[in-house]
């Protein structure tokens, strides 16, 4: 049994404490006061409004998600496993964590908005830290479940098997159940929250000339519902997905040297160590996220509140290096040096020296995005200062802001792949003979691992991100609550310091998810080939794929060719489907504050209430309605590439979805926080202050950039992954129409 090794259950016991310490910090928050009963009403209506969301669109995604469970299994599973339900069951329980983390998250922030409210009466402080506190249930709970998921799987299907191997490609389909449902719940919440958000601004804003939260706009409380369902349901079940893709495709690409080392004669409880390094390093990266997040404290002095938060993410990036050092010498370094006689320091020197970039582009990225997001710096400056001549100017500028912004991070991560990669091909090229008769006597397999190594380094402080970003939702909605509770000018200004930070902790949580994101696929990339490469052989079909031993993406070939335009179309087919979406959505809010507004006159002389519930109906029943098309589409597509194209093909679409998935990401999320910045820099006064021409034409710009970084920028990171696990799931069906209809046959018959 190849899961004996005491270390190895580090990973579910640390899991475990990081959702005991979740739990805690959920009952700390819940015995905070919530404050004057209209405060209280105001958060038991998001509330409300929250979990019948959440109930409608889980059982919609429920229903097709059985669906697609059972073509896995007659699919997969009956072909592969005799019909015992091993993809089966790891899509169903992948699917129903991420959407249970994206529930608790989700419902943490509606428990959380009034308290935080209610803190900021005591201190600046005191209101953080609420507010943190409940981002971080999300960020210790997304990762936790992750981690145990996968643990038990690997676990329980090494037993169940009793294979002389584990096989970490059988639990793919947790991963492929993940990014199923994140990308629902990504894009349903987005479609929810910007149809309310949009209705909310164009009506209420500049139409009715009332203040953002006023209560007297009928969208208010679909507007903070939708911070819930976006930004923390969504995006719980984004970087949910993220790792858990990660992590299988890590322990995928671990499988090749585990059976090198075997064919070595290197003992099984240190060959293994190759597979299970990502889980053991997931579950102490979250110890130490757990530990730096009691470092989030703010003096009332201070004027920036980003800074405790910039303070505890990176001693969370130093304790991530203490970490991966660590690990990598004794799990890695020392048994195989132990084993095979290679010097133990090369080894971790090199391996070490790949996780510090991954680290670093971690690092560098919250930088990069905070300089194009934040409106202390030049972009979102030069958003404000072109809303003087209207909202088209302010459009022109923000889209040039978010193109410009994806050079930096694009630079970034190819620096942080090709150094890596170096640095494992340079360990390959000294012992290449030691490794003589292996796969692992080709340098480039070194280089390989060395990226991943780098990937699960850069994914070790999602715990932090996430906390980060659902402190953003929550100071949101607690902005909100003190806006439409008529707290106090004293309150209102301290919640809309915190408001600013949280939009650009969300913001720095976009440009991370979009980055890791294009890892997480480059790591899953490479876990295709490879696992391809090994079914093939197991068919006797190694040679027709890779004739010397090695798969190539041969782009000359035209159903290949075809493979990677297709790849590269689909984000753009994708944002088309989900912008318009939004659109159709958001033309139905409109309409419905217009009508109350036409129809109950008292409502804005205060006399009358709004029909709240009106209008969180008409974003929910939008919702459901418009998810599901784009979602299904890229379900679908990387199938038929394969059926149609080839198995090589899917390979070379991967490639072309990941790189113009990575770009058009980049300038979406971009984008959008600098018009939403742009707006509030004006709105702290800049320009002529709230009511000018400015602000107006700012309000016009932001609500153009609301569905792009809250609803398609943020479905492209899930989009990226899950092509790639949906690739990887149906690699058996791919290969079995290779070996009878491959659309090569048709090529050379038309002579090309």
């Amino acid at each position: 049994m190849t899961v004996a090794n005491a270390i190895f259950w580090t990973a579910p016991l640390t899991a475990l404490i990081a959702i005991f310490a979740a739990i805690y910090f959920a009952l700390w928050v819940k015995k905070q006061p919530r404050g004057t009963p209209k405060m209280i009403e105001i958060q038991d209506a998001v509330k409300e409004g929250s979990i019948a969301f959440i109930k409608r669109q889980y059982s919609t995604i429920s229903i097709i998600g059985l669906i697609v469970a059972v073509i896995l299994w007659l699919a997969i599973d009956l072909t592969r496993y005799g019909g015992r339900p091993y993809t089966f069951l790891a899509f169903t329980i992948g699917s129903a964590t991420s959407l249970s983390a994206g529930a608790i998250a989700m419902l943490m922030a509606a428990e959380t908005n009034a308290r935080t409210t209610e803190a900021a009466r005591r201190s600046k402080h005191d209101s953080l830290i609420t507010a943190f506190r409940g981002g971080l249930v999300m960020g210790l709970i997304v990762v936790a479940m992750s981690l145990l998921g996968i643990s038990i799987l690997y676990v329980v299907y090494s037993y169940w098997r009793d294979a002389p191997t584990p096989s970490p490609q059988d639990i793919i389909g947790f991963a492929f159940g993940a990014s199923f449902a994140a990308l629902f719940a990504q894009l349903g919440g987005g479609i929810y929250t910007k149809a309310a958000d949009v209705g909310a601004d164009l009506v209420g804003k500049v139409e009715a000339g009332i203040p953002e939260d006023d209560p007297r706009n009928p969208a208010v409380i679909a507007d903070n519902v939708g911070d819930a369902v976006g930004d923390c349901a969504g995006r719980g079940a984004d970087l949910f997905e993220s790792i858990t893709g990660e992590n299988i495709g890590g322990m995928i690409v671990g499988l090749t040297f585990y059976l090198a080392l075997i064919h070595m004669n290197v003992p099984a409880e240190i060959a293994v160590n190759f597979i299970i390094f990502p889980l053991v390093a997931r579950g102490w990266g979250l110890i130490i996220t757990l530990l730096a997040s009691f470092f989030v404290k703010l003096d009332e002095n201070e004027e920036d509140p980003m800074r405790p938060l910039r303070f505890a993410y990176n001693l969370n990036v130093i304790g991530a290096i203490v970490v991966f050092a660590i690990l990598i010498y004794i799990m890695l370094a020392k048994p195989l040096a132990d084993s095979l006689g290679i010097s133990a320091g090369i080894f971790w020197g090199f391996m070490f020296g790949a996780a510090f970039l991954g680290l670093g582009l971690a690092w560098i990225i919250m930088i990069i995005t905070d300089y194009y997001t934040n409106y202390h710096y030049r972009p979102v400056k030069e958003v404000a200062a072109a809303s003087q001549t209207g909202p088209a100017t302010n459009i022109i500028t923000g889209l040039s802001v978010g193109m410009e912004s994806t050079a930096l991070p694009t630079i970034m991560l190819l620096i942080a792949l090709i150094g890596s990669f170096i640095f494992g091909e340079q360990f390959g090229s000294i012992y290449k003979t030691k490794f003589a008769g292996t796969p692992l006597e080709n340098p480039l397999v070194w280089g390989i691992y060395a990226t991943t190594i780098a990937t699960m380094a850069m994914l070790s402080v999602t715990g932090m991100i996430l906390a980060m970003d659902g402190y953003g939702p929550i100071a949101d909605q607690a902005g909100g609550v003190a806006e439409m509770a008529n707290v106090g000018e004293d309150i209102r200004k301290t919640m809309e310091a915190l408001d600013a930070v949280g939009n650009t902790t969300k913001a720095l949580a976009k440009g991370y998810g979009m980055t890791s994101a294009g890892l997480a696929a480059l790591l899953l990339f490479q876990a295709y080939l490879e696992d391809l490469y090994r079914e093939a052989e197991k068919l006797g079909l190694a040679s027709w794929y890779a004739p010397d031993g090695h798969i190539k993406v041969d782009i000359t070939r035209p159903e290949v060719l075809m493979g990677a335009l297709v790849g590269a179309l689909l984000p753009f087919i994708f944002t088309s489907m989900s912008l318009g979406a939004v659109g159709r959505a958001a033309k139905g809010m409109v309409e419905e504050v217009r009508r109350q507004f036409r129809e109950i006159p008292g409502i804005l002389e205060g006399t009358e209430k709004p029909d709240y519930g009106q209008c969180v109906d008409v974003s929910t029943r939008a919702a459901l309605k418009e998810m599901v098309v784009p979602s299904l589409l890229v379900t679908i597509t990387p199938v038929l590439v394969g059926i149609i194209f080839g198995a090589v093909a899917v390979a070379s679409f991967i490639i072309g979805a990941t790189f113009s998935g990575i770009m058009l990401g980049f300038t979406l999320n971009n984008s959008g926080a600098a018009w939403d910045n742009a707006k509030k820099l004006i709105e702290a006064g800049a320009y002529g202050g709230k009511g000018s021409e400015a602000h107006k034409a700012a309000v016009v710009g932001d609500t153009v950039g609301d569905p792009a970084k809250d609803t398609s920028g943020p479905s492209i990171h899930v989009l990226v992954k899950l092509i790639n696990t949906v690739a990887l799931v149906f690699i058996p069906v791919f290969i079995w129409f290779d070996a009878h209809f491959h659309i090569s046959d048709f090529f050379k018959w038309l002579g090309l």
